[in-house]
């Protein structure tokens, strides 16, 4: 039999914004421990407030280390890269665990370690290949985004064949390789050479969702905001890697089609930001482009079942959580057809695929759903029953089973 209640530690890079990859590892905390296990969560930066406030107080999520609340200039870097070589020399710390669970490096060169020195298994859980390694044409072109990860990457350059040594040894040492999809499936398995186990990232599929022709007038309340519809909806992290410039060009296309229409932009707010704002008022959308913030789980769920569209612009996303709740909520997506989005969304079915990077094909799309309501209905309806197919029902159980395999007949 398997054992009914495992004892999990889960690894992760760190709690600093509120991102796909960040959400899915608190939900699977939750929910495993919802299950039965006994589950802690550790990462070498750990802050409460810019990640997932709402999700974070129910997890229990513990610094590797110090937790340091102050920020100053590469405490993100000297947190995570001291992880991985004080984690193993602590290995006492986690005697109590029975399995541990890496997600994304240096989640499974911790789990490694340990498993060397306490033998026992661990899994891993992987949205893409270690980028410092295999950076994607958008890293090299914006950047990664966050300081520490331009730390890394240019120390990576000196010391390539160790680095790589050390991830390609860890995944493959890993009992199990999950991955977040069909896409992402492939890229692991050429990329490492190893086979993986497909457990595509989650959503709650709404049981009813709200009348498409509601979301076309009134209004909708956020906690400080008060919002006109109809709107479009983009959810991201404010990185350039996000492209979030194609979404304000493709409202500039549409504008004089639908001078009601808006775009509604959610996330913390980051250098980038300033620059989206500035091209909003040079195209003359400054009325029209609304910045909300880090809105709450409740709040994000109304956003999505109010929006009349959903917007992604990111062309070369591993996965995209955002486009599944979207579509759990009956929301029709607009995306590049390219990478993540090519498994979640079915073109003319769910949402449209869009030329990648082809603005004009962006916003015909955009204007198509909007101009023809019935449609984008239909679409949302359709989005809605595939959105199951993602459900974090289905994630846990597959992660559950991959976990338990290894304590049968005890």
């Amino acid at each position: 039999m398997v054992k009914k209640k495992l004892k999990i530690a889960i690894f992760h890079l760190g709690f600093f914004f509120s991102g796909g990859g960040e959400k899915l590892v608190l939900e699977e905390a939750r929910g495993l421990a919802k299950k039965g296990h006994e589950v802690t969560l550790f990462a070498p930066v750990v802050d409460k407030k810019d990640c997932f406030p709402d999700l974070i107080r129910e997890v229990r999520v513990h610094s590797l280390f110090f937790p340091c609340v102050l920020k100053f200039p590469l405490r993100d870097f000297l947190a995570i890269a001291g992880s991985v070589f004080l984690t193993p020399l602590t290995f006492w710390r986690f005697l109590k665990f029975d399995i541990f669970l890496g997600a994304n490096q240096p989640g499974p060169l911790i789990c490694f370690f340990l498993s060397k020195i306490l033998r026992k298994p661990y899994v891993i859980y992987l949205a893409q290949p270690t980028r410092l390694l295999y950076p994607r044409q958008v890293d090299l072109r914006q950047g990664f985004g966050k300081r520490a990860f331009d730390v890394f990457f240019w120390l990576t350059r000196y010391f390539r064949p160790l680095v790589a040594w050390l991830d390609r040894t860890s995944i493959r040492g890993a009992g199990t390789v999950l991955v977040n999809g069909d896409y992402m499936a492939g890229v692991i398995s050429q990329v490492y050479g190893v086979g993986v186990v497909v457990c595509p990232a989650g959503c709650y599929p709404q049981k009813k969702i709200r009348q498409y022709r509601d979301r076309l007038r009134g209004k909708i309340r956020l906690q400080n905001k008060v919002l006109q519809k109809p709107f479009l909806l983009l959810t991201n992290r404010h990185y350039r890697q996000k492209r979030f410039d194609y979404a304000i060009r493709a409202l500039a296309k549409v504008k004089e089609d639908f001078p009601r229409l808006r775009l509604v932009i959610t996330g913390a707010a980051s250098d980038y930001t300033q620059e989206l704002k500035n091209l909003a008022v040079k195209l003359g959308l400054e009325k029209r482009v609304k910045f909300v913030g880090l809105v709450s789980e409740k709040e994000l769920e109304d956003l999505y079942s109010e929006a009349v569209l959903y917007l992604y612009p990111s062309p070369e996303e591993d996965f995209g959580m955002g486009v599944i709740e979207a579509m759990a909520a009956g929301t029709p997506v607009v995306a590049w057809n390219r990478a993540g989005p090519t498994v979640t969304v079915r073109d003319g079915e769910t949402g449209y695929l869009a030329r990648p990077c082809e603005l004009k094909d962006f916003a015909g799309r955009i204007r198509k759903l909007v101009k023809e309501p019935k449609l984008a209905a239909q679409f949302g309806q359709a989005g809605r029953k595939r959105a199951a197919l993602f459900s974090y029902g289905n994630h846990l159980r597959i992660l559950e089973r991959e976990m338990g395999r290894y304590f049968l007949n005890r």
